[in-house]
């Protein structure tokens, strides 16, 4: 009996030149990322010429600053930002006494820089015309709000220190010294705006000879001024009046 053998069938190679029916692998492409404008302007180095960023001012600075004379509305309630921040003074000599006191002192310590304000600055204000060295009146309005409100920051930042003092103070006179030391540091600050404001104001006008015989107002002003302030503080605040308690 004859084997018969068996052939087995072996796939060929595919030709060359012919596409495979198995797909060829390639390898994934990477997409390269996508460049924002935020990355971007992160990973640009700061540029040296830029202008630094400015920062906002701050309250203090807002409230001192510089306004233009022609804002009324805006010196007005500066004016009367100063007055309250003085009334805290008033409220810290009332401790001393308490009750109606705290009232008295709160209303008393803004009243002598209302005085000035209204009696004062335009008293100055004809001077300096009748010196040929005329004030525009939203000028003047100006500088004095920025007075009242730098005395007001010095008084209101004093009020604490005063609190102490007057209550602690077993003697009355000494703690009406010390109120009244107070006072002259918020005043003399105010006062001191206030003229070189009004200066400020007469150099921009480039009258040599009106700024020259203003000097002489500007000091009866400054006396004046201290003299008011002195009589209605003194009358009108008990710690001054109840000294001797």
């Amino acid at each position: 009996m004859q084997a018969q053998a068996s052939y087995l069938s072996i796939p060929s190679a595919p030709e060359s030149g012919r596409d495979s029916a198995l797909p060829e692998h390639t390898p994934d492409r990477e997409e390269p990322p996508a460049v924002t404008a935020a990355s971007a302007s992160a990973a640009a180095p700061p540029d040296p010429t830029a202008p630094a960023p400015v920062a906002p001012p701050s309250w203090t600075a807002s409230l001192l600053g510089e306004l233009p004379p022609e804002r009324l509305r805006d010196s007005l309630s500066r004016f009367g930002v100063g007055l309250g921040l003085a009334s805290l003074y008033g409220v810290g000599l009332g401790a001393r006494h308490g009750g109606a006191s705290f009232v008295q002192h709160a209303l008393g310590v803004p009243a002598a820089m209302v005085a000035v304000a209204c009696l004062g600055v335009p008293a100055l204000t004809i001077v300096l015309t009748l010196f040929n060295a005329p004030l525009d009146p939203p000028r003047a309005l100006s500088a004095t709000a920025r007075a009242a409100a730098a005395t007001g920051l010095a008084l209101g930042g004093l009020a604490p220190a005063a609190a102490l003092f007057v209550v602690t103070s077993e003697n009355g006179g000494t703690a009406a010294v010390m109120a009244l030391l107070g006072l002259a540091v918020g005043g003399t600050i105010g006062l001191r705006v206030l003229l070189r404001d009004l200066k400020a104001a007469l150099a921009r006008k480039g009258n040599l000879l009106g700024r020259a015989a203003s000097g002489a107002a500007f000091l009866g002003f400054a006396a004046f001024a201290v003299a008011l302030s002195l009589r209605v503080w003194l009358d009108v605040l008990p710690v001054f009046s109840r000294g001797a308690s």
